[in-house]
């Protein structure tokens, strides 16, 4: 009898645990992971996000700028309109809640990437579009923060 019982209790273990740490050990899923393209909002920027594990990339542009072949002999005008319209980072990024803090590595502007530097985002995902709205940076509140929409594409 005590063989049987201990055979039981060995087999519902056998069962039961295999499946007690898949769900321990399962991280909740990144709702941010993955590729995602900036919706025409107005400013005329076209642009992709990408959100891996750890690791983020923005960049965006106007496609309207002018088409400089040698910027050597590009005026102060010229430049200006070829690069203010556009924004390029890439760091590490980490999530808690609604929140992302990115930490950017690399930047067009080279405050943004000093060290310490960071911005913070309020994010929500609906179905597959990225809302993004800039809360904090380095320098402390972002008042009034634009909000920027991203489709999924990956």
């Amino acid at each position: 009898m005590w063989k049987r019982i201990v055979l039981s209790v060995g087999a519902f273990g056998l069962l039961v645990l295999p499946t007690y740490i898949g769900s321990v050990n399962a991280a909740p899923e990144n709702p941010l992971e993955g590729v995602w393209q900036l919706e025409q909002d107005g400013r005329g920027l076209v642009g992709v996000y990408i959100f891996a594990h750890s690791h983020y990339s923005m960049l965006a542009a106007s496609p309207e700028r002018p088409d400089i072949v040698d910027t050597s002999n590009a005026t102060a005008d010229d430049l200006r309109a070829l690069w203010n319209p556009m924004l390029g980072n890439a760091g590490v990024y980490d999530v808690a809640g609604d929140l992302v803090t990115i930490r950017p590595i690399v930047a067009k502007i080279p405050v943004v990437m000093k060290p310490g530097a960071f911005e913070v985002y309020a994010f929500r995902v609906e179905g597959n579009a990225l809302f993004l709205t800039q809360r904090r940076n380095v320098r402390g509140p972002v008042e009034n923060g634009a909000t920027t929409r991203l489709v999924r594409v990956e």
